[in-house]
């Protein structure tokens, strides 16, 4: 049976960290259609002064965070001691775990053109030890089918790996679609999948997914999406495990099971004793 549209979200403006523009499409709204899938935010701008601002640094615990670069850069710098530039094409993986301060900056470039994505932990893997992994442009598999090409960001696609999360099986794709063809493939039918149209629209079972926006899909054993467009269109693909666990998010960086879990996180900001590595970052 294939998979069909059971939600779709359209996303709003809006300004984050010291003056980024977004796109905010999922959310707190949504957290439980897209389970294990938090957030998602899309940015697209030619004005440096819409995102040059960045994000100061600040505290995550209890998620990993997934930045796809498509076009431009973000430089990461974390209180591991990591620093790193991502550009057109790469993704930046964080793995914030019991805790991890990070800021991303945002030079000014022709366009800044991507997304970023909140991965959900499971309660076992919440206090994890934080890590930093960035998958170059240059190691991602873009691998043909009949009717486009494949980017491979992240998990597995057919008998190609790319890049495997340690905690929560994941496969991401970044999937080009030539006018008028489909893509398709078999899945498992009790994996959640969410898509989000990056470049033009597509159409999944006859309901069309305009650009810029997710579609959260039914249950199903069989992914196909049309482009029905006289242009090449792009749709990331996400597919991964429902956690099905309590998630206590309130507006902020830090997502876990339960309010008192947010109430100590919040607390150890405050007193300092948020980051639980031996590694802090250099003043």
């Amino acid at each position: 049976m294939n998979r069909t549209v059971k939600r779709i979200v359209a996303g709003e403006p809006g300004v984050d960290g010291a003056g980024v523009h977004l796109t905010h499409v999922l959310s707190r709204h949504t957290m439980h259609d897209s389970d294990p899938l938090l957030l998602l935010d899309a940015f697209d701008a030619t004005d440096p002064e819409k995102y040059t601002a960045g994000f100061p640094m600040h505290p995550h615990r209890g998620i990993e965070t997934i930045s796809y670069v498509y076009k431009g850069t973000m430089v990461h710098r974390d209180s591991l001691g990591n620093e790193d530039a991502i550009s057109d094409g790469g993704v930046q993986w964080m793995t914030s775990g019991s805790g991890i301060l990070h800021e991303e900056k945002l030079p000014p470039v022709e366009r800044l053109f991507g997304v970023q994505l909140w991965l959900n932990m499971k309660a076992e893997d919440k206090m994890a030890e934080p890590a930093y992994t960035p998958i170059r442009s240059e190691e991602i598999k873009e691998i043909p089918f009949d009717g486009g090409t494949l980017r491979l960001l992240a998990g597995r696609y057919e008998d190609n790996k790319g890049y495997i999360s340690k905690y929560q099986p994941v496969d991401y794709y970044d999937v080009h679609i030539d006018p008028g063809k489909k893509f398709e493939m078999a899945v498992d039918e009790d994996r959640s999948i969410t898509l989000f149209t990056l470049i033009g629209e597509a159409e999944v079972e006859g309901e069309r997914i305009e650009n810029f926006r997710a579609a959260i899909l039914n249950s199903g054993d069989t992914l196909a999406i049309d482009n029905k467009t006289g242009e090449e269109i792009a749709v990331l693909v996400f597919i991964s495990d429902p956690i099905k666990e309590p998630i206590a998010w309130r507006p902020g960086p830090i997502v876990m099971n339960t309010e008192e879990e947010l109430d100590r996180a919040y607390d150890e900001i405050k007193k300092g004793t948020f980051i639980k590595d031996a590694i802090h970052m250099n003043k």
